[in-house]
């Protein structure tokens, strides 16, 4: 079986699995997630050793992450308010399926760094981490529970994204630590973020705007490209994202 019938079978199953999670109740959903996640863990190296790009080359842990982190963010969002009915579900099924084969593709491309494909494929799944940093974070905001417990899933969360975002930058050893800084920044203004009148759509924004904002600056300082021009342009974004959170701060709900 070629990567990329391996890569459609593991989509196709995942997302069927998806769809059956939604008729299950708790304890017996968190146990099928469980497994929903590893096999999407499996399916993933499954798809790298079998790749020609990826046959001689060591396999990074942190390839596991984002497809990982799509089905979590997909069986979480899928359970929010604006999805909550069938043409919604639809919806986020499909969109969960066509992000978790994109980035199964793109994780292959990025297996060896002399691919041809290399560039494009790292862009496509920085953009495949924010949209996922959003649906996790907007998930985890929504319920509106304490702060120890949200706080500190959005911390691990935008940990693990970021660890993702940072793979194939310059000065490895630094890695971690900015990856901890990220961290502890998200769990501290979700923390803030508790005591606002907000939606879970809104939460979720304000955590992406800060969460692209840091992952940014940092990502350029690592790759030593970071300059006024660079730090103006993340900041403007930032200010520009926030601006139109507070605009559409009625519909955003």
């Amino acid at each position: 079986m070629s990567s990329h019938e391996r890569l459609a079978s593991i989509v196709s199953l995942v997302t069927l699995g998806l769809g059956a999670s939604l008729v299950m109740s708790p304890p017996l959903v968190w146990g099928f997630l469980a497994l929903l996640i590893l096999t999407t863990c499996v399916g993933t190296g499954q798809i790298l050793r079998s790749s020609p790009l990826a046959a001689d080359g060591e396999i990074s842990i942190v390839v596991f992450v984002l497809p990982a982190l799509i089905v979590l963010g997909g069986f979480l969002f899928l359970r929010t308010p604006p999805l909550d009915h069938g043409a919604g579900i639809a919806v986020g099924l499909f969109a969960t399926a066509v992000l978790l084969a994109v980035s199964l593709y793109a994780e292959e491309q990025t297996s060896r760094a002399s691919s041809p494909g290399y560039r494009r494929a790292r862009l496509v799944l920085n953009l495949i981490a924010w949209i996922i940093a959003f649906a996790l974070f907007s998930a985890i905001f929504a319920p509106k529970v304490r702060s120890m417990v949200s706080a500190t899933a959005i911390l691990v969360a935008s940990a693990l994204i970021a660890a993702e975002l940072f793979r194939g930058s310059a000065r490895g050893s630094l890695h971690p630590i900015y990856v901890g800084v990220v961290a502890l920044v998200l769990g501290q203004v979700t923390w803030a973020l508790n005591y606002w009148v907000l939606g879970a759509l809104a939460g979720g924004a304000i955590l992406l705007l800060v969460f692209y904002t840091l992952t940014g600056i940092i990502r350029s300082y690592l790759d030593g490209t970071l300059g006024v021009t660079v730090l103006s342009e993340h900041l403007a974004v930032a200010g520009a994202g926030l601006l139109a959170v507070v605009a559409g701060g009625l519909w955003l709900r």
